[in-house]
């Protein structure tokens, strides 16, 4: 199965029915994942059928006729999330016998228990974390085809605090059938952990871009005077991965360069009150706003605001909010975290600086006061969105990588 997106390009014809699958998350519906959601409706249309299955559920993004089903998974000590398995079972015998095969050995993981009664073709976990928590059990959903996801965090920082996350990843690639990769540098880095090569494919994220197309504007003038700043922008959660201490910073060095900056943060988390007070002492209050969470609506309404965004991650998969920046036509500048130095390799895509570097990151917001770079940046990252980071694109590759799975034989 190793490769990238390129790999998958003819799909096999031996699997013509709808493939049943069911992607696992932590909560579903989830503001800062809307990603799981654009996947499971891309993959509908492309003939799948999708359950979002998760231990928190909330109502239907697209209500009652939602084409992508959610399925609540059981937790011990909330008795009143186990009704729906109970209404499952009851009425379905065949699924009564497949948990009763496996029923004991599922005694420390329950919630997975919907899952074994579903008969999915395919069960993908979308955060290798979860796989992790359940490594000891998923032999038990057999013969399912078994895949995980890997997009960060859980593979760079939680083994660092969790001595025991690093060989219950190692178990979790041994264990399953596919590994997704969101960049060839997490590809490496699963490496690291024993992952097989042929297991392994390298799909990156990607937005609608139709959706974001003309949301961006380039206008004419110079930027960076105290009457015309530069307007940047940022998109994440204020947490300390994404390095929002440096950016803060970076505008600071700037303005005692001579170079004005209105930035805005759009998210909210565990830094706010660090980024308040580092705001206040660097006198940048009139300077730098910091917004809180935001909703598709307010983000696009901010980018159409915008002259550049800006990710300083310290840690990142590929950033989902740069390539919807870059898919409005917004120049973006990043730090070469992760895999977005694999994102921006093409010229005129984006600006890379160091990560931790707030000077190289102030000298590169203060070349965007010129509207030529602006524009011609604006140009390339739009193309670049269009033509490598297109959701038609990765639902593609992600559907002829699990027919695939299912046209070879799997684990007995």
């Amino acid at each position: 199965m190793g490769g990238t997106e390129g790999a998958a390009a003819h799909e096999p014809s031996a699997v013509a029915r709808r493939v049943r699958l069911a992607s696992i998350v932590n909560r579903y519906p989830s503001p800062s994942e809307t990603f799981i959601e654009r996947k499971a409706r891309a993959l509908t249309e492309a003939g799948f059928d999708v359950t979002i299955a998760a231990h928190q559920v909330g109502p239907a993004p697209g209500g009652a006729d939602d084409p992508v089903a959610s399925l609540q998974l059981p937790i011990v000590r909330r008795p009143s999330t186990w009704w729906g398995t109970a209404r499952l079972l009851a009425g379905d015998a065949p699924a009564r016998r497949r948990v009763r095969a496996v029923g004991a050995e599922l005694r420390h993981d329950h919630g997975l228990v919907p899952i074994v009664a579903g008969a999915f073709d395919i069960v993908h976990f979308e955060f290798s974390g979860i796989a992790a928590s359940m490594v000891d059990s998923l032999e038990h959903l057999r013969p399912a085809r078994l895949s995980v996801s890997c997009r960060g965090t859980a593979e760079r920082i939680t083994p660092h605090r969790d001595p025991e996350r690093a060989d219950r990843l190692a178990r979790v690639f041994d264990t399953v059938d596919l590994v997704h990769c969101v960049s060839l540098e997490m590809a490496e880095v699963v490496a690291a952990y024993g992952a097989p090569e042929e297991k392994v494919l390298v799909n990156r994220p990607a937005v609608d871009t139709g959706r974001w197309a003309g949301v961006g504007r380039v206008d004419d003038g110079e930027r960076g005077t105290a009457d015309r700043p530069l307007r940047v922008l940022s998109v994440a959660r204020l947490h300390w991965t994404k390095g929002f201490d440096d950016a803060v910073r970076a505008v600071a060095a700037a303005r005692r360069a001579g170079f004005h900056i209105r930035y805005r943060i759009a998210g909210d988390g565990p830094e706010r009150d660090k980024l308040l007070y580092l705001r206040h002492s660097l006198g940048l209050e009139a300077e730098i706003e910091l917004l809180g969470w935001q909703d598709q609506a307010d983000v696009e309404a901010h980018l159409g605001w915008a002259d550049a965004f800006v990710l300083s991650s310290l840690s990142e998969g590929i950033s989902n909010s740069a390539l919807e920046a870059m898919a409005a036509g917004v120049p973006v500048v990043s730090t070469r975290c992760g895999g977005m130095a694999e994102v921006l390799s093409a010229p005129d895509a984006g600006l890379l600086v160091d990560v931790g570097d707030v000077g190289q990151l102030a000298e590169a917001l203060h070349s965007l006061g010129d509207p030529a770079r602006r524009s011609a940046l604006a140009a390339g990252a739009t193309a670049v969105a269009r033509a490598d980071f297109d959701l038609a694109r990765q639902a593609q590759v992600f559907a002829t990588a699990y027919r695939e799975l299912l046209a070879t034989e799997g684990p007995s």
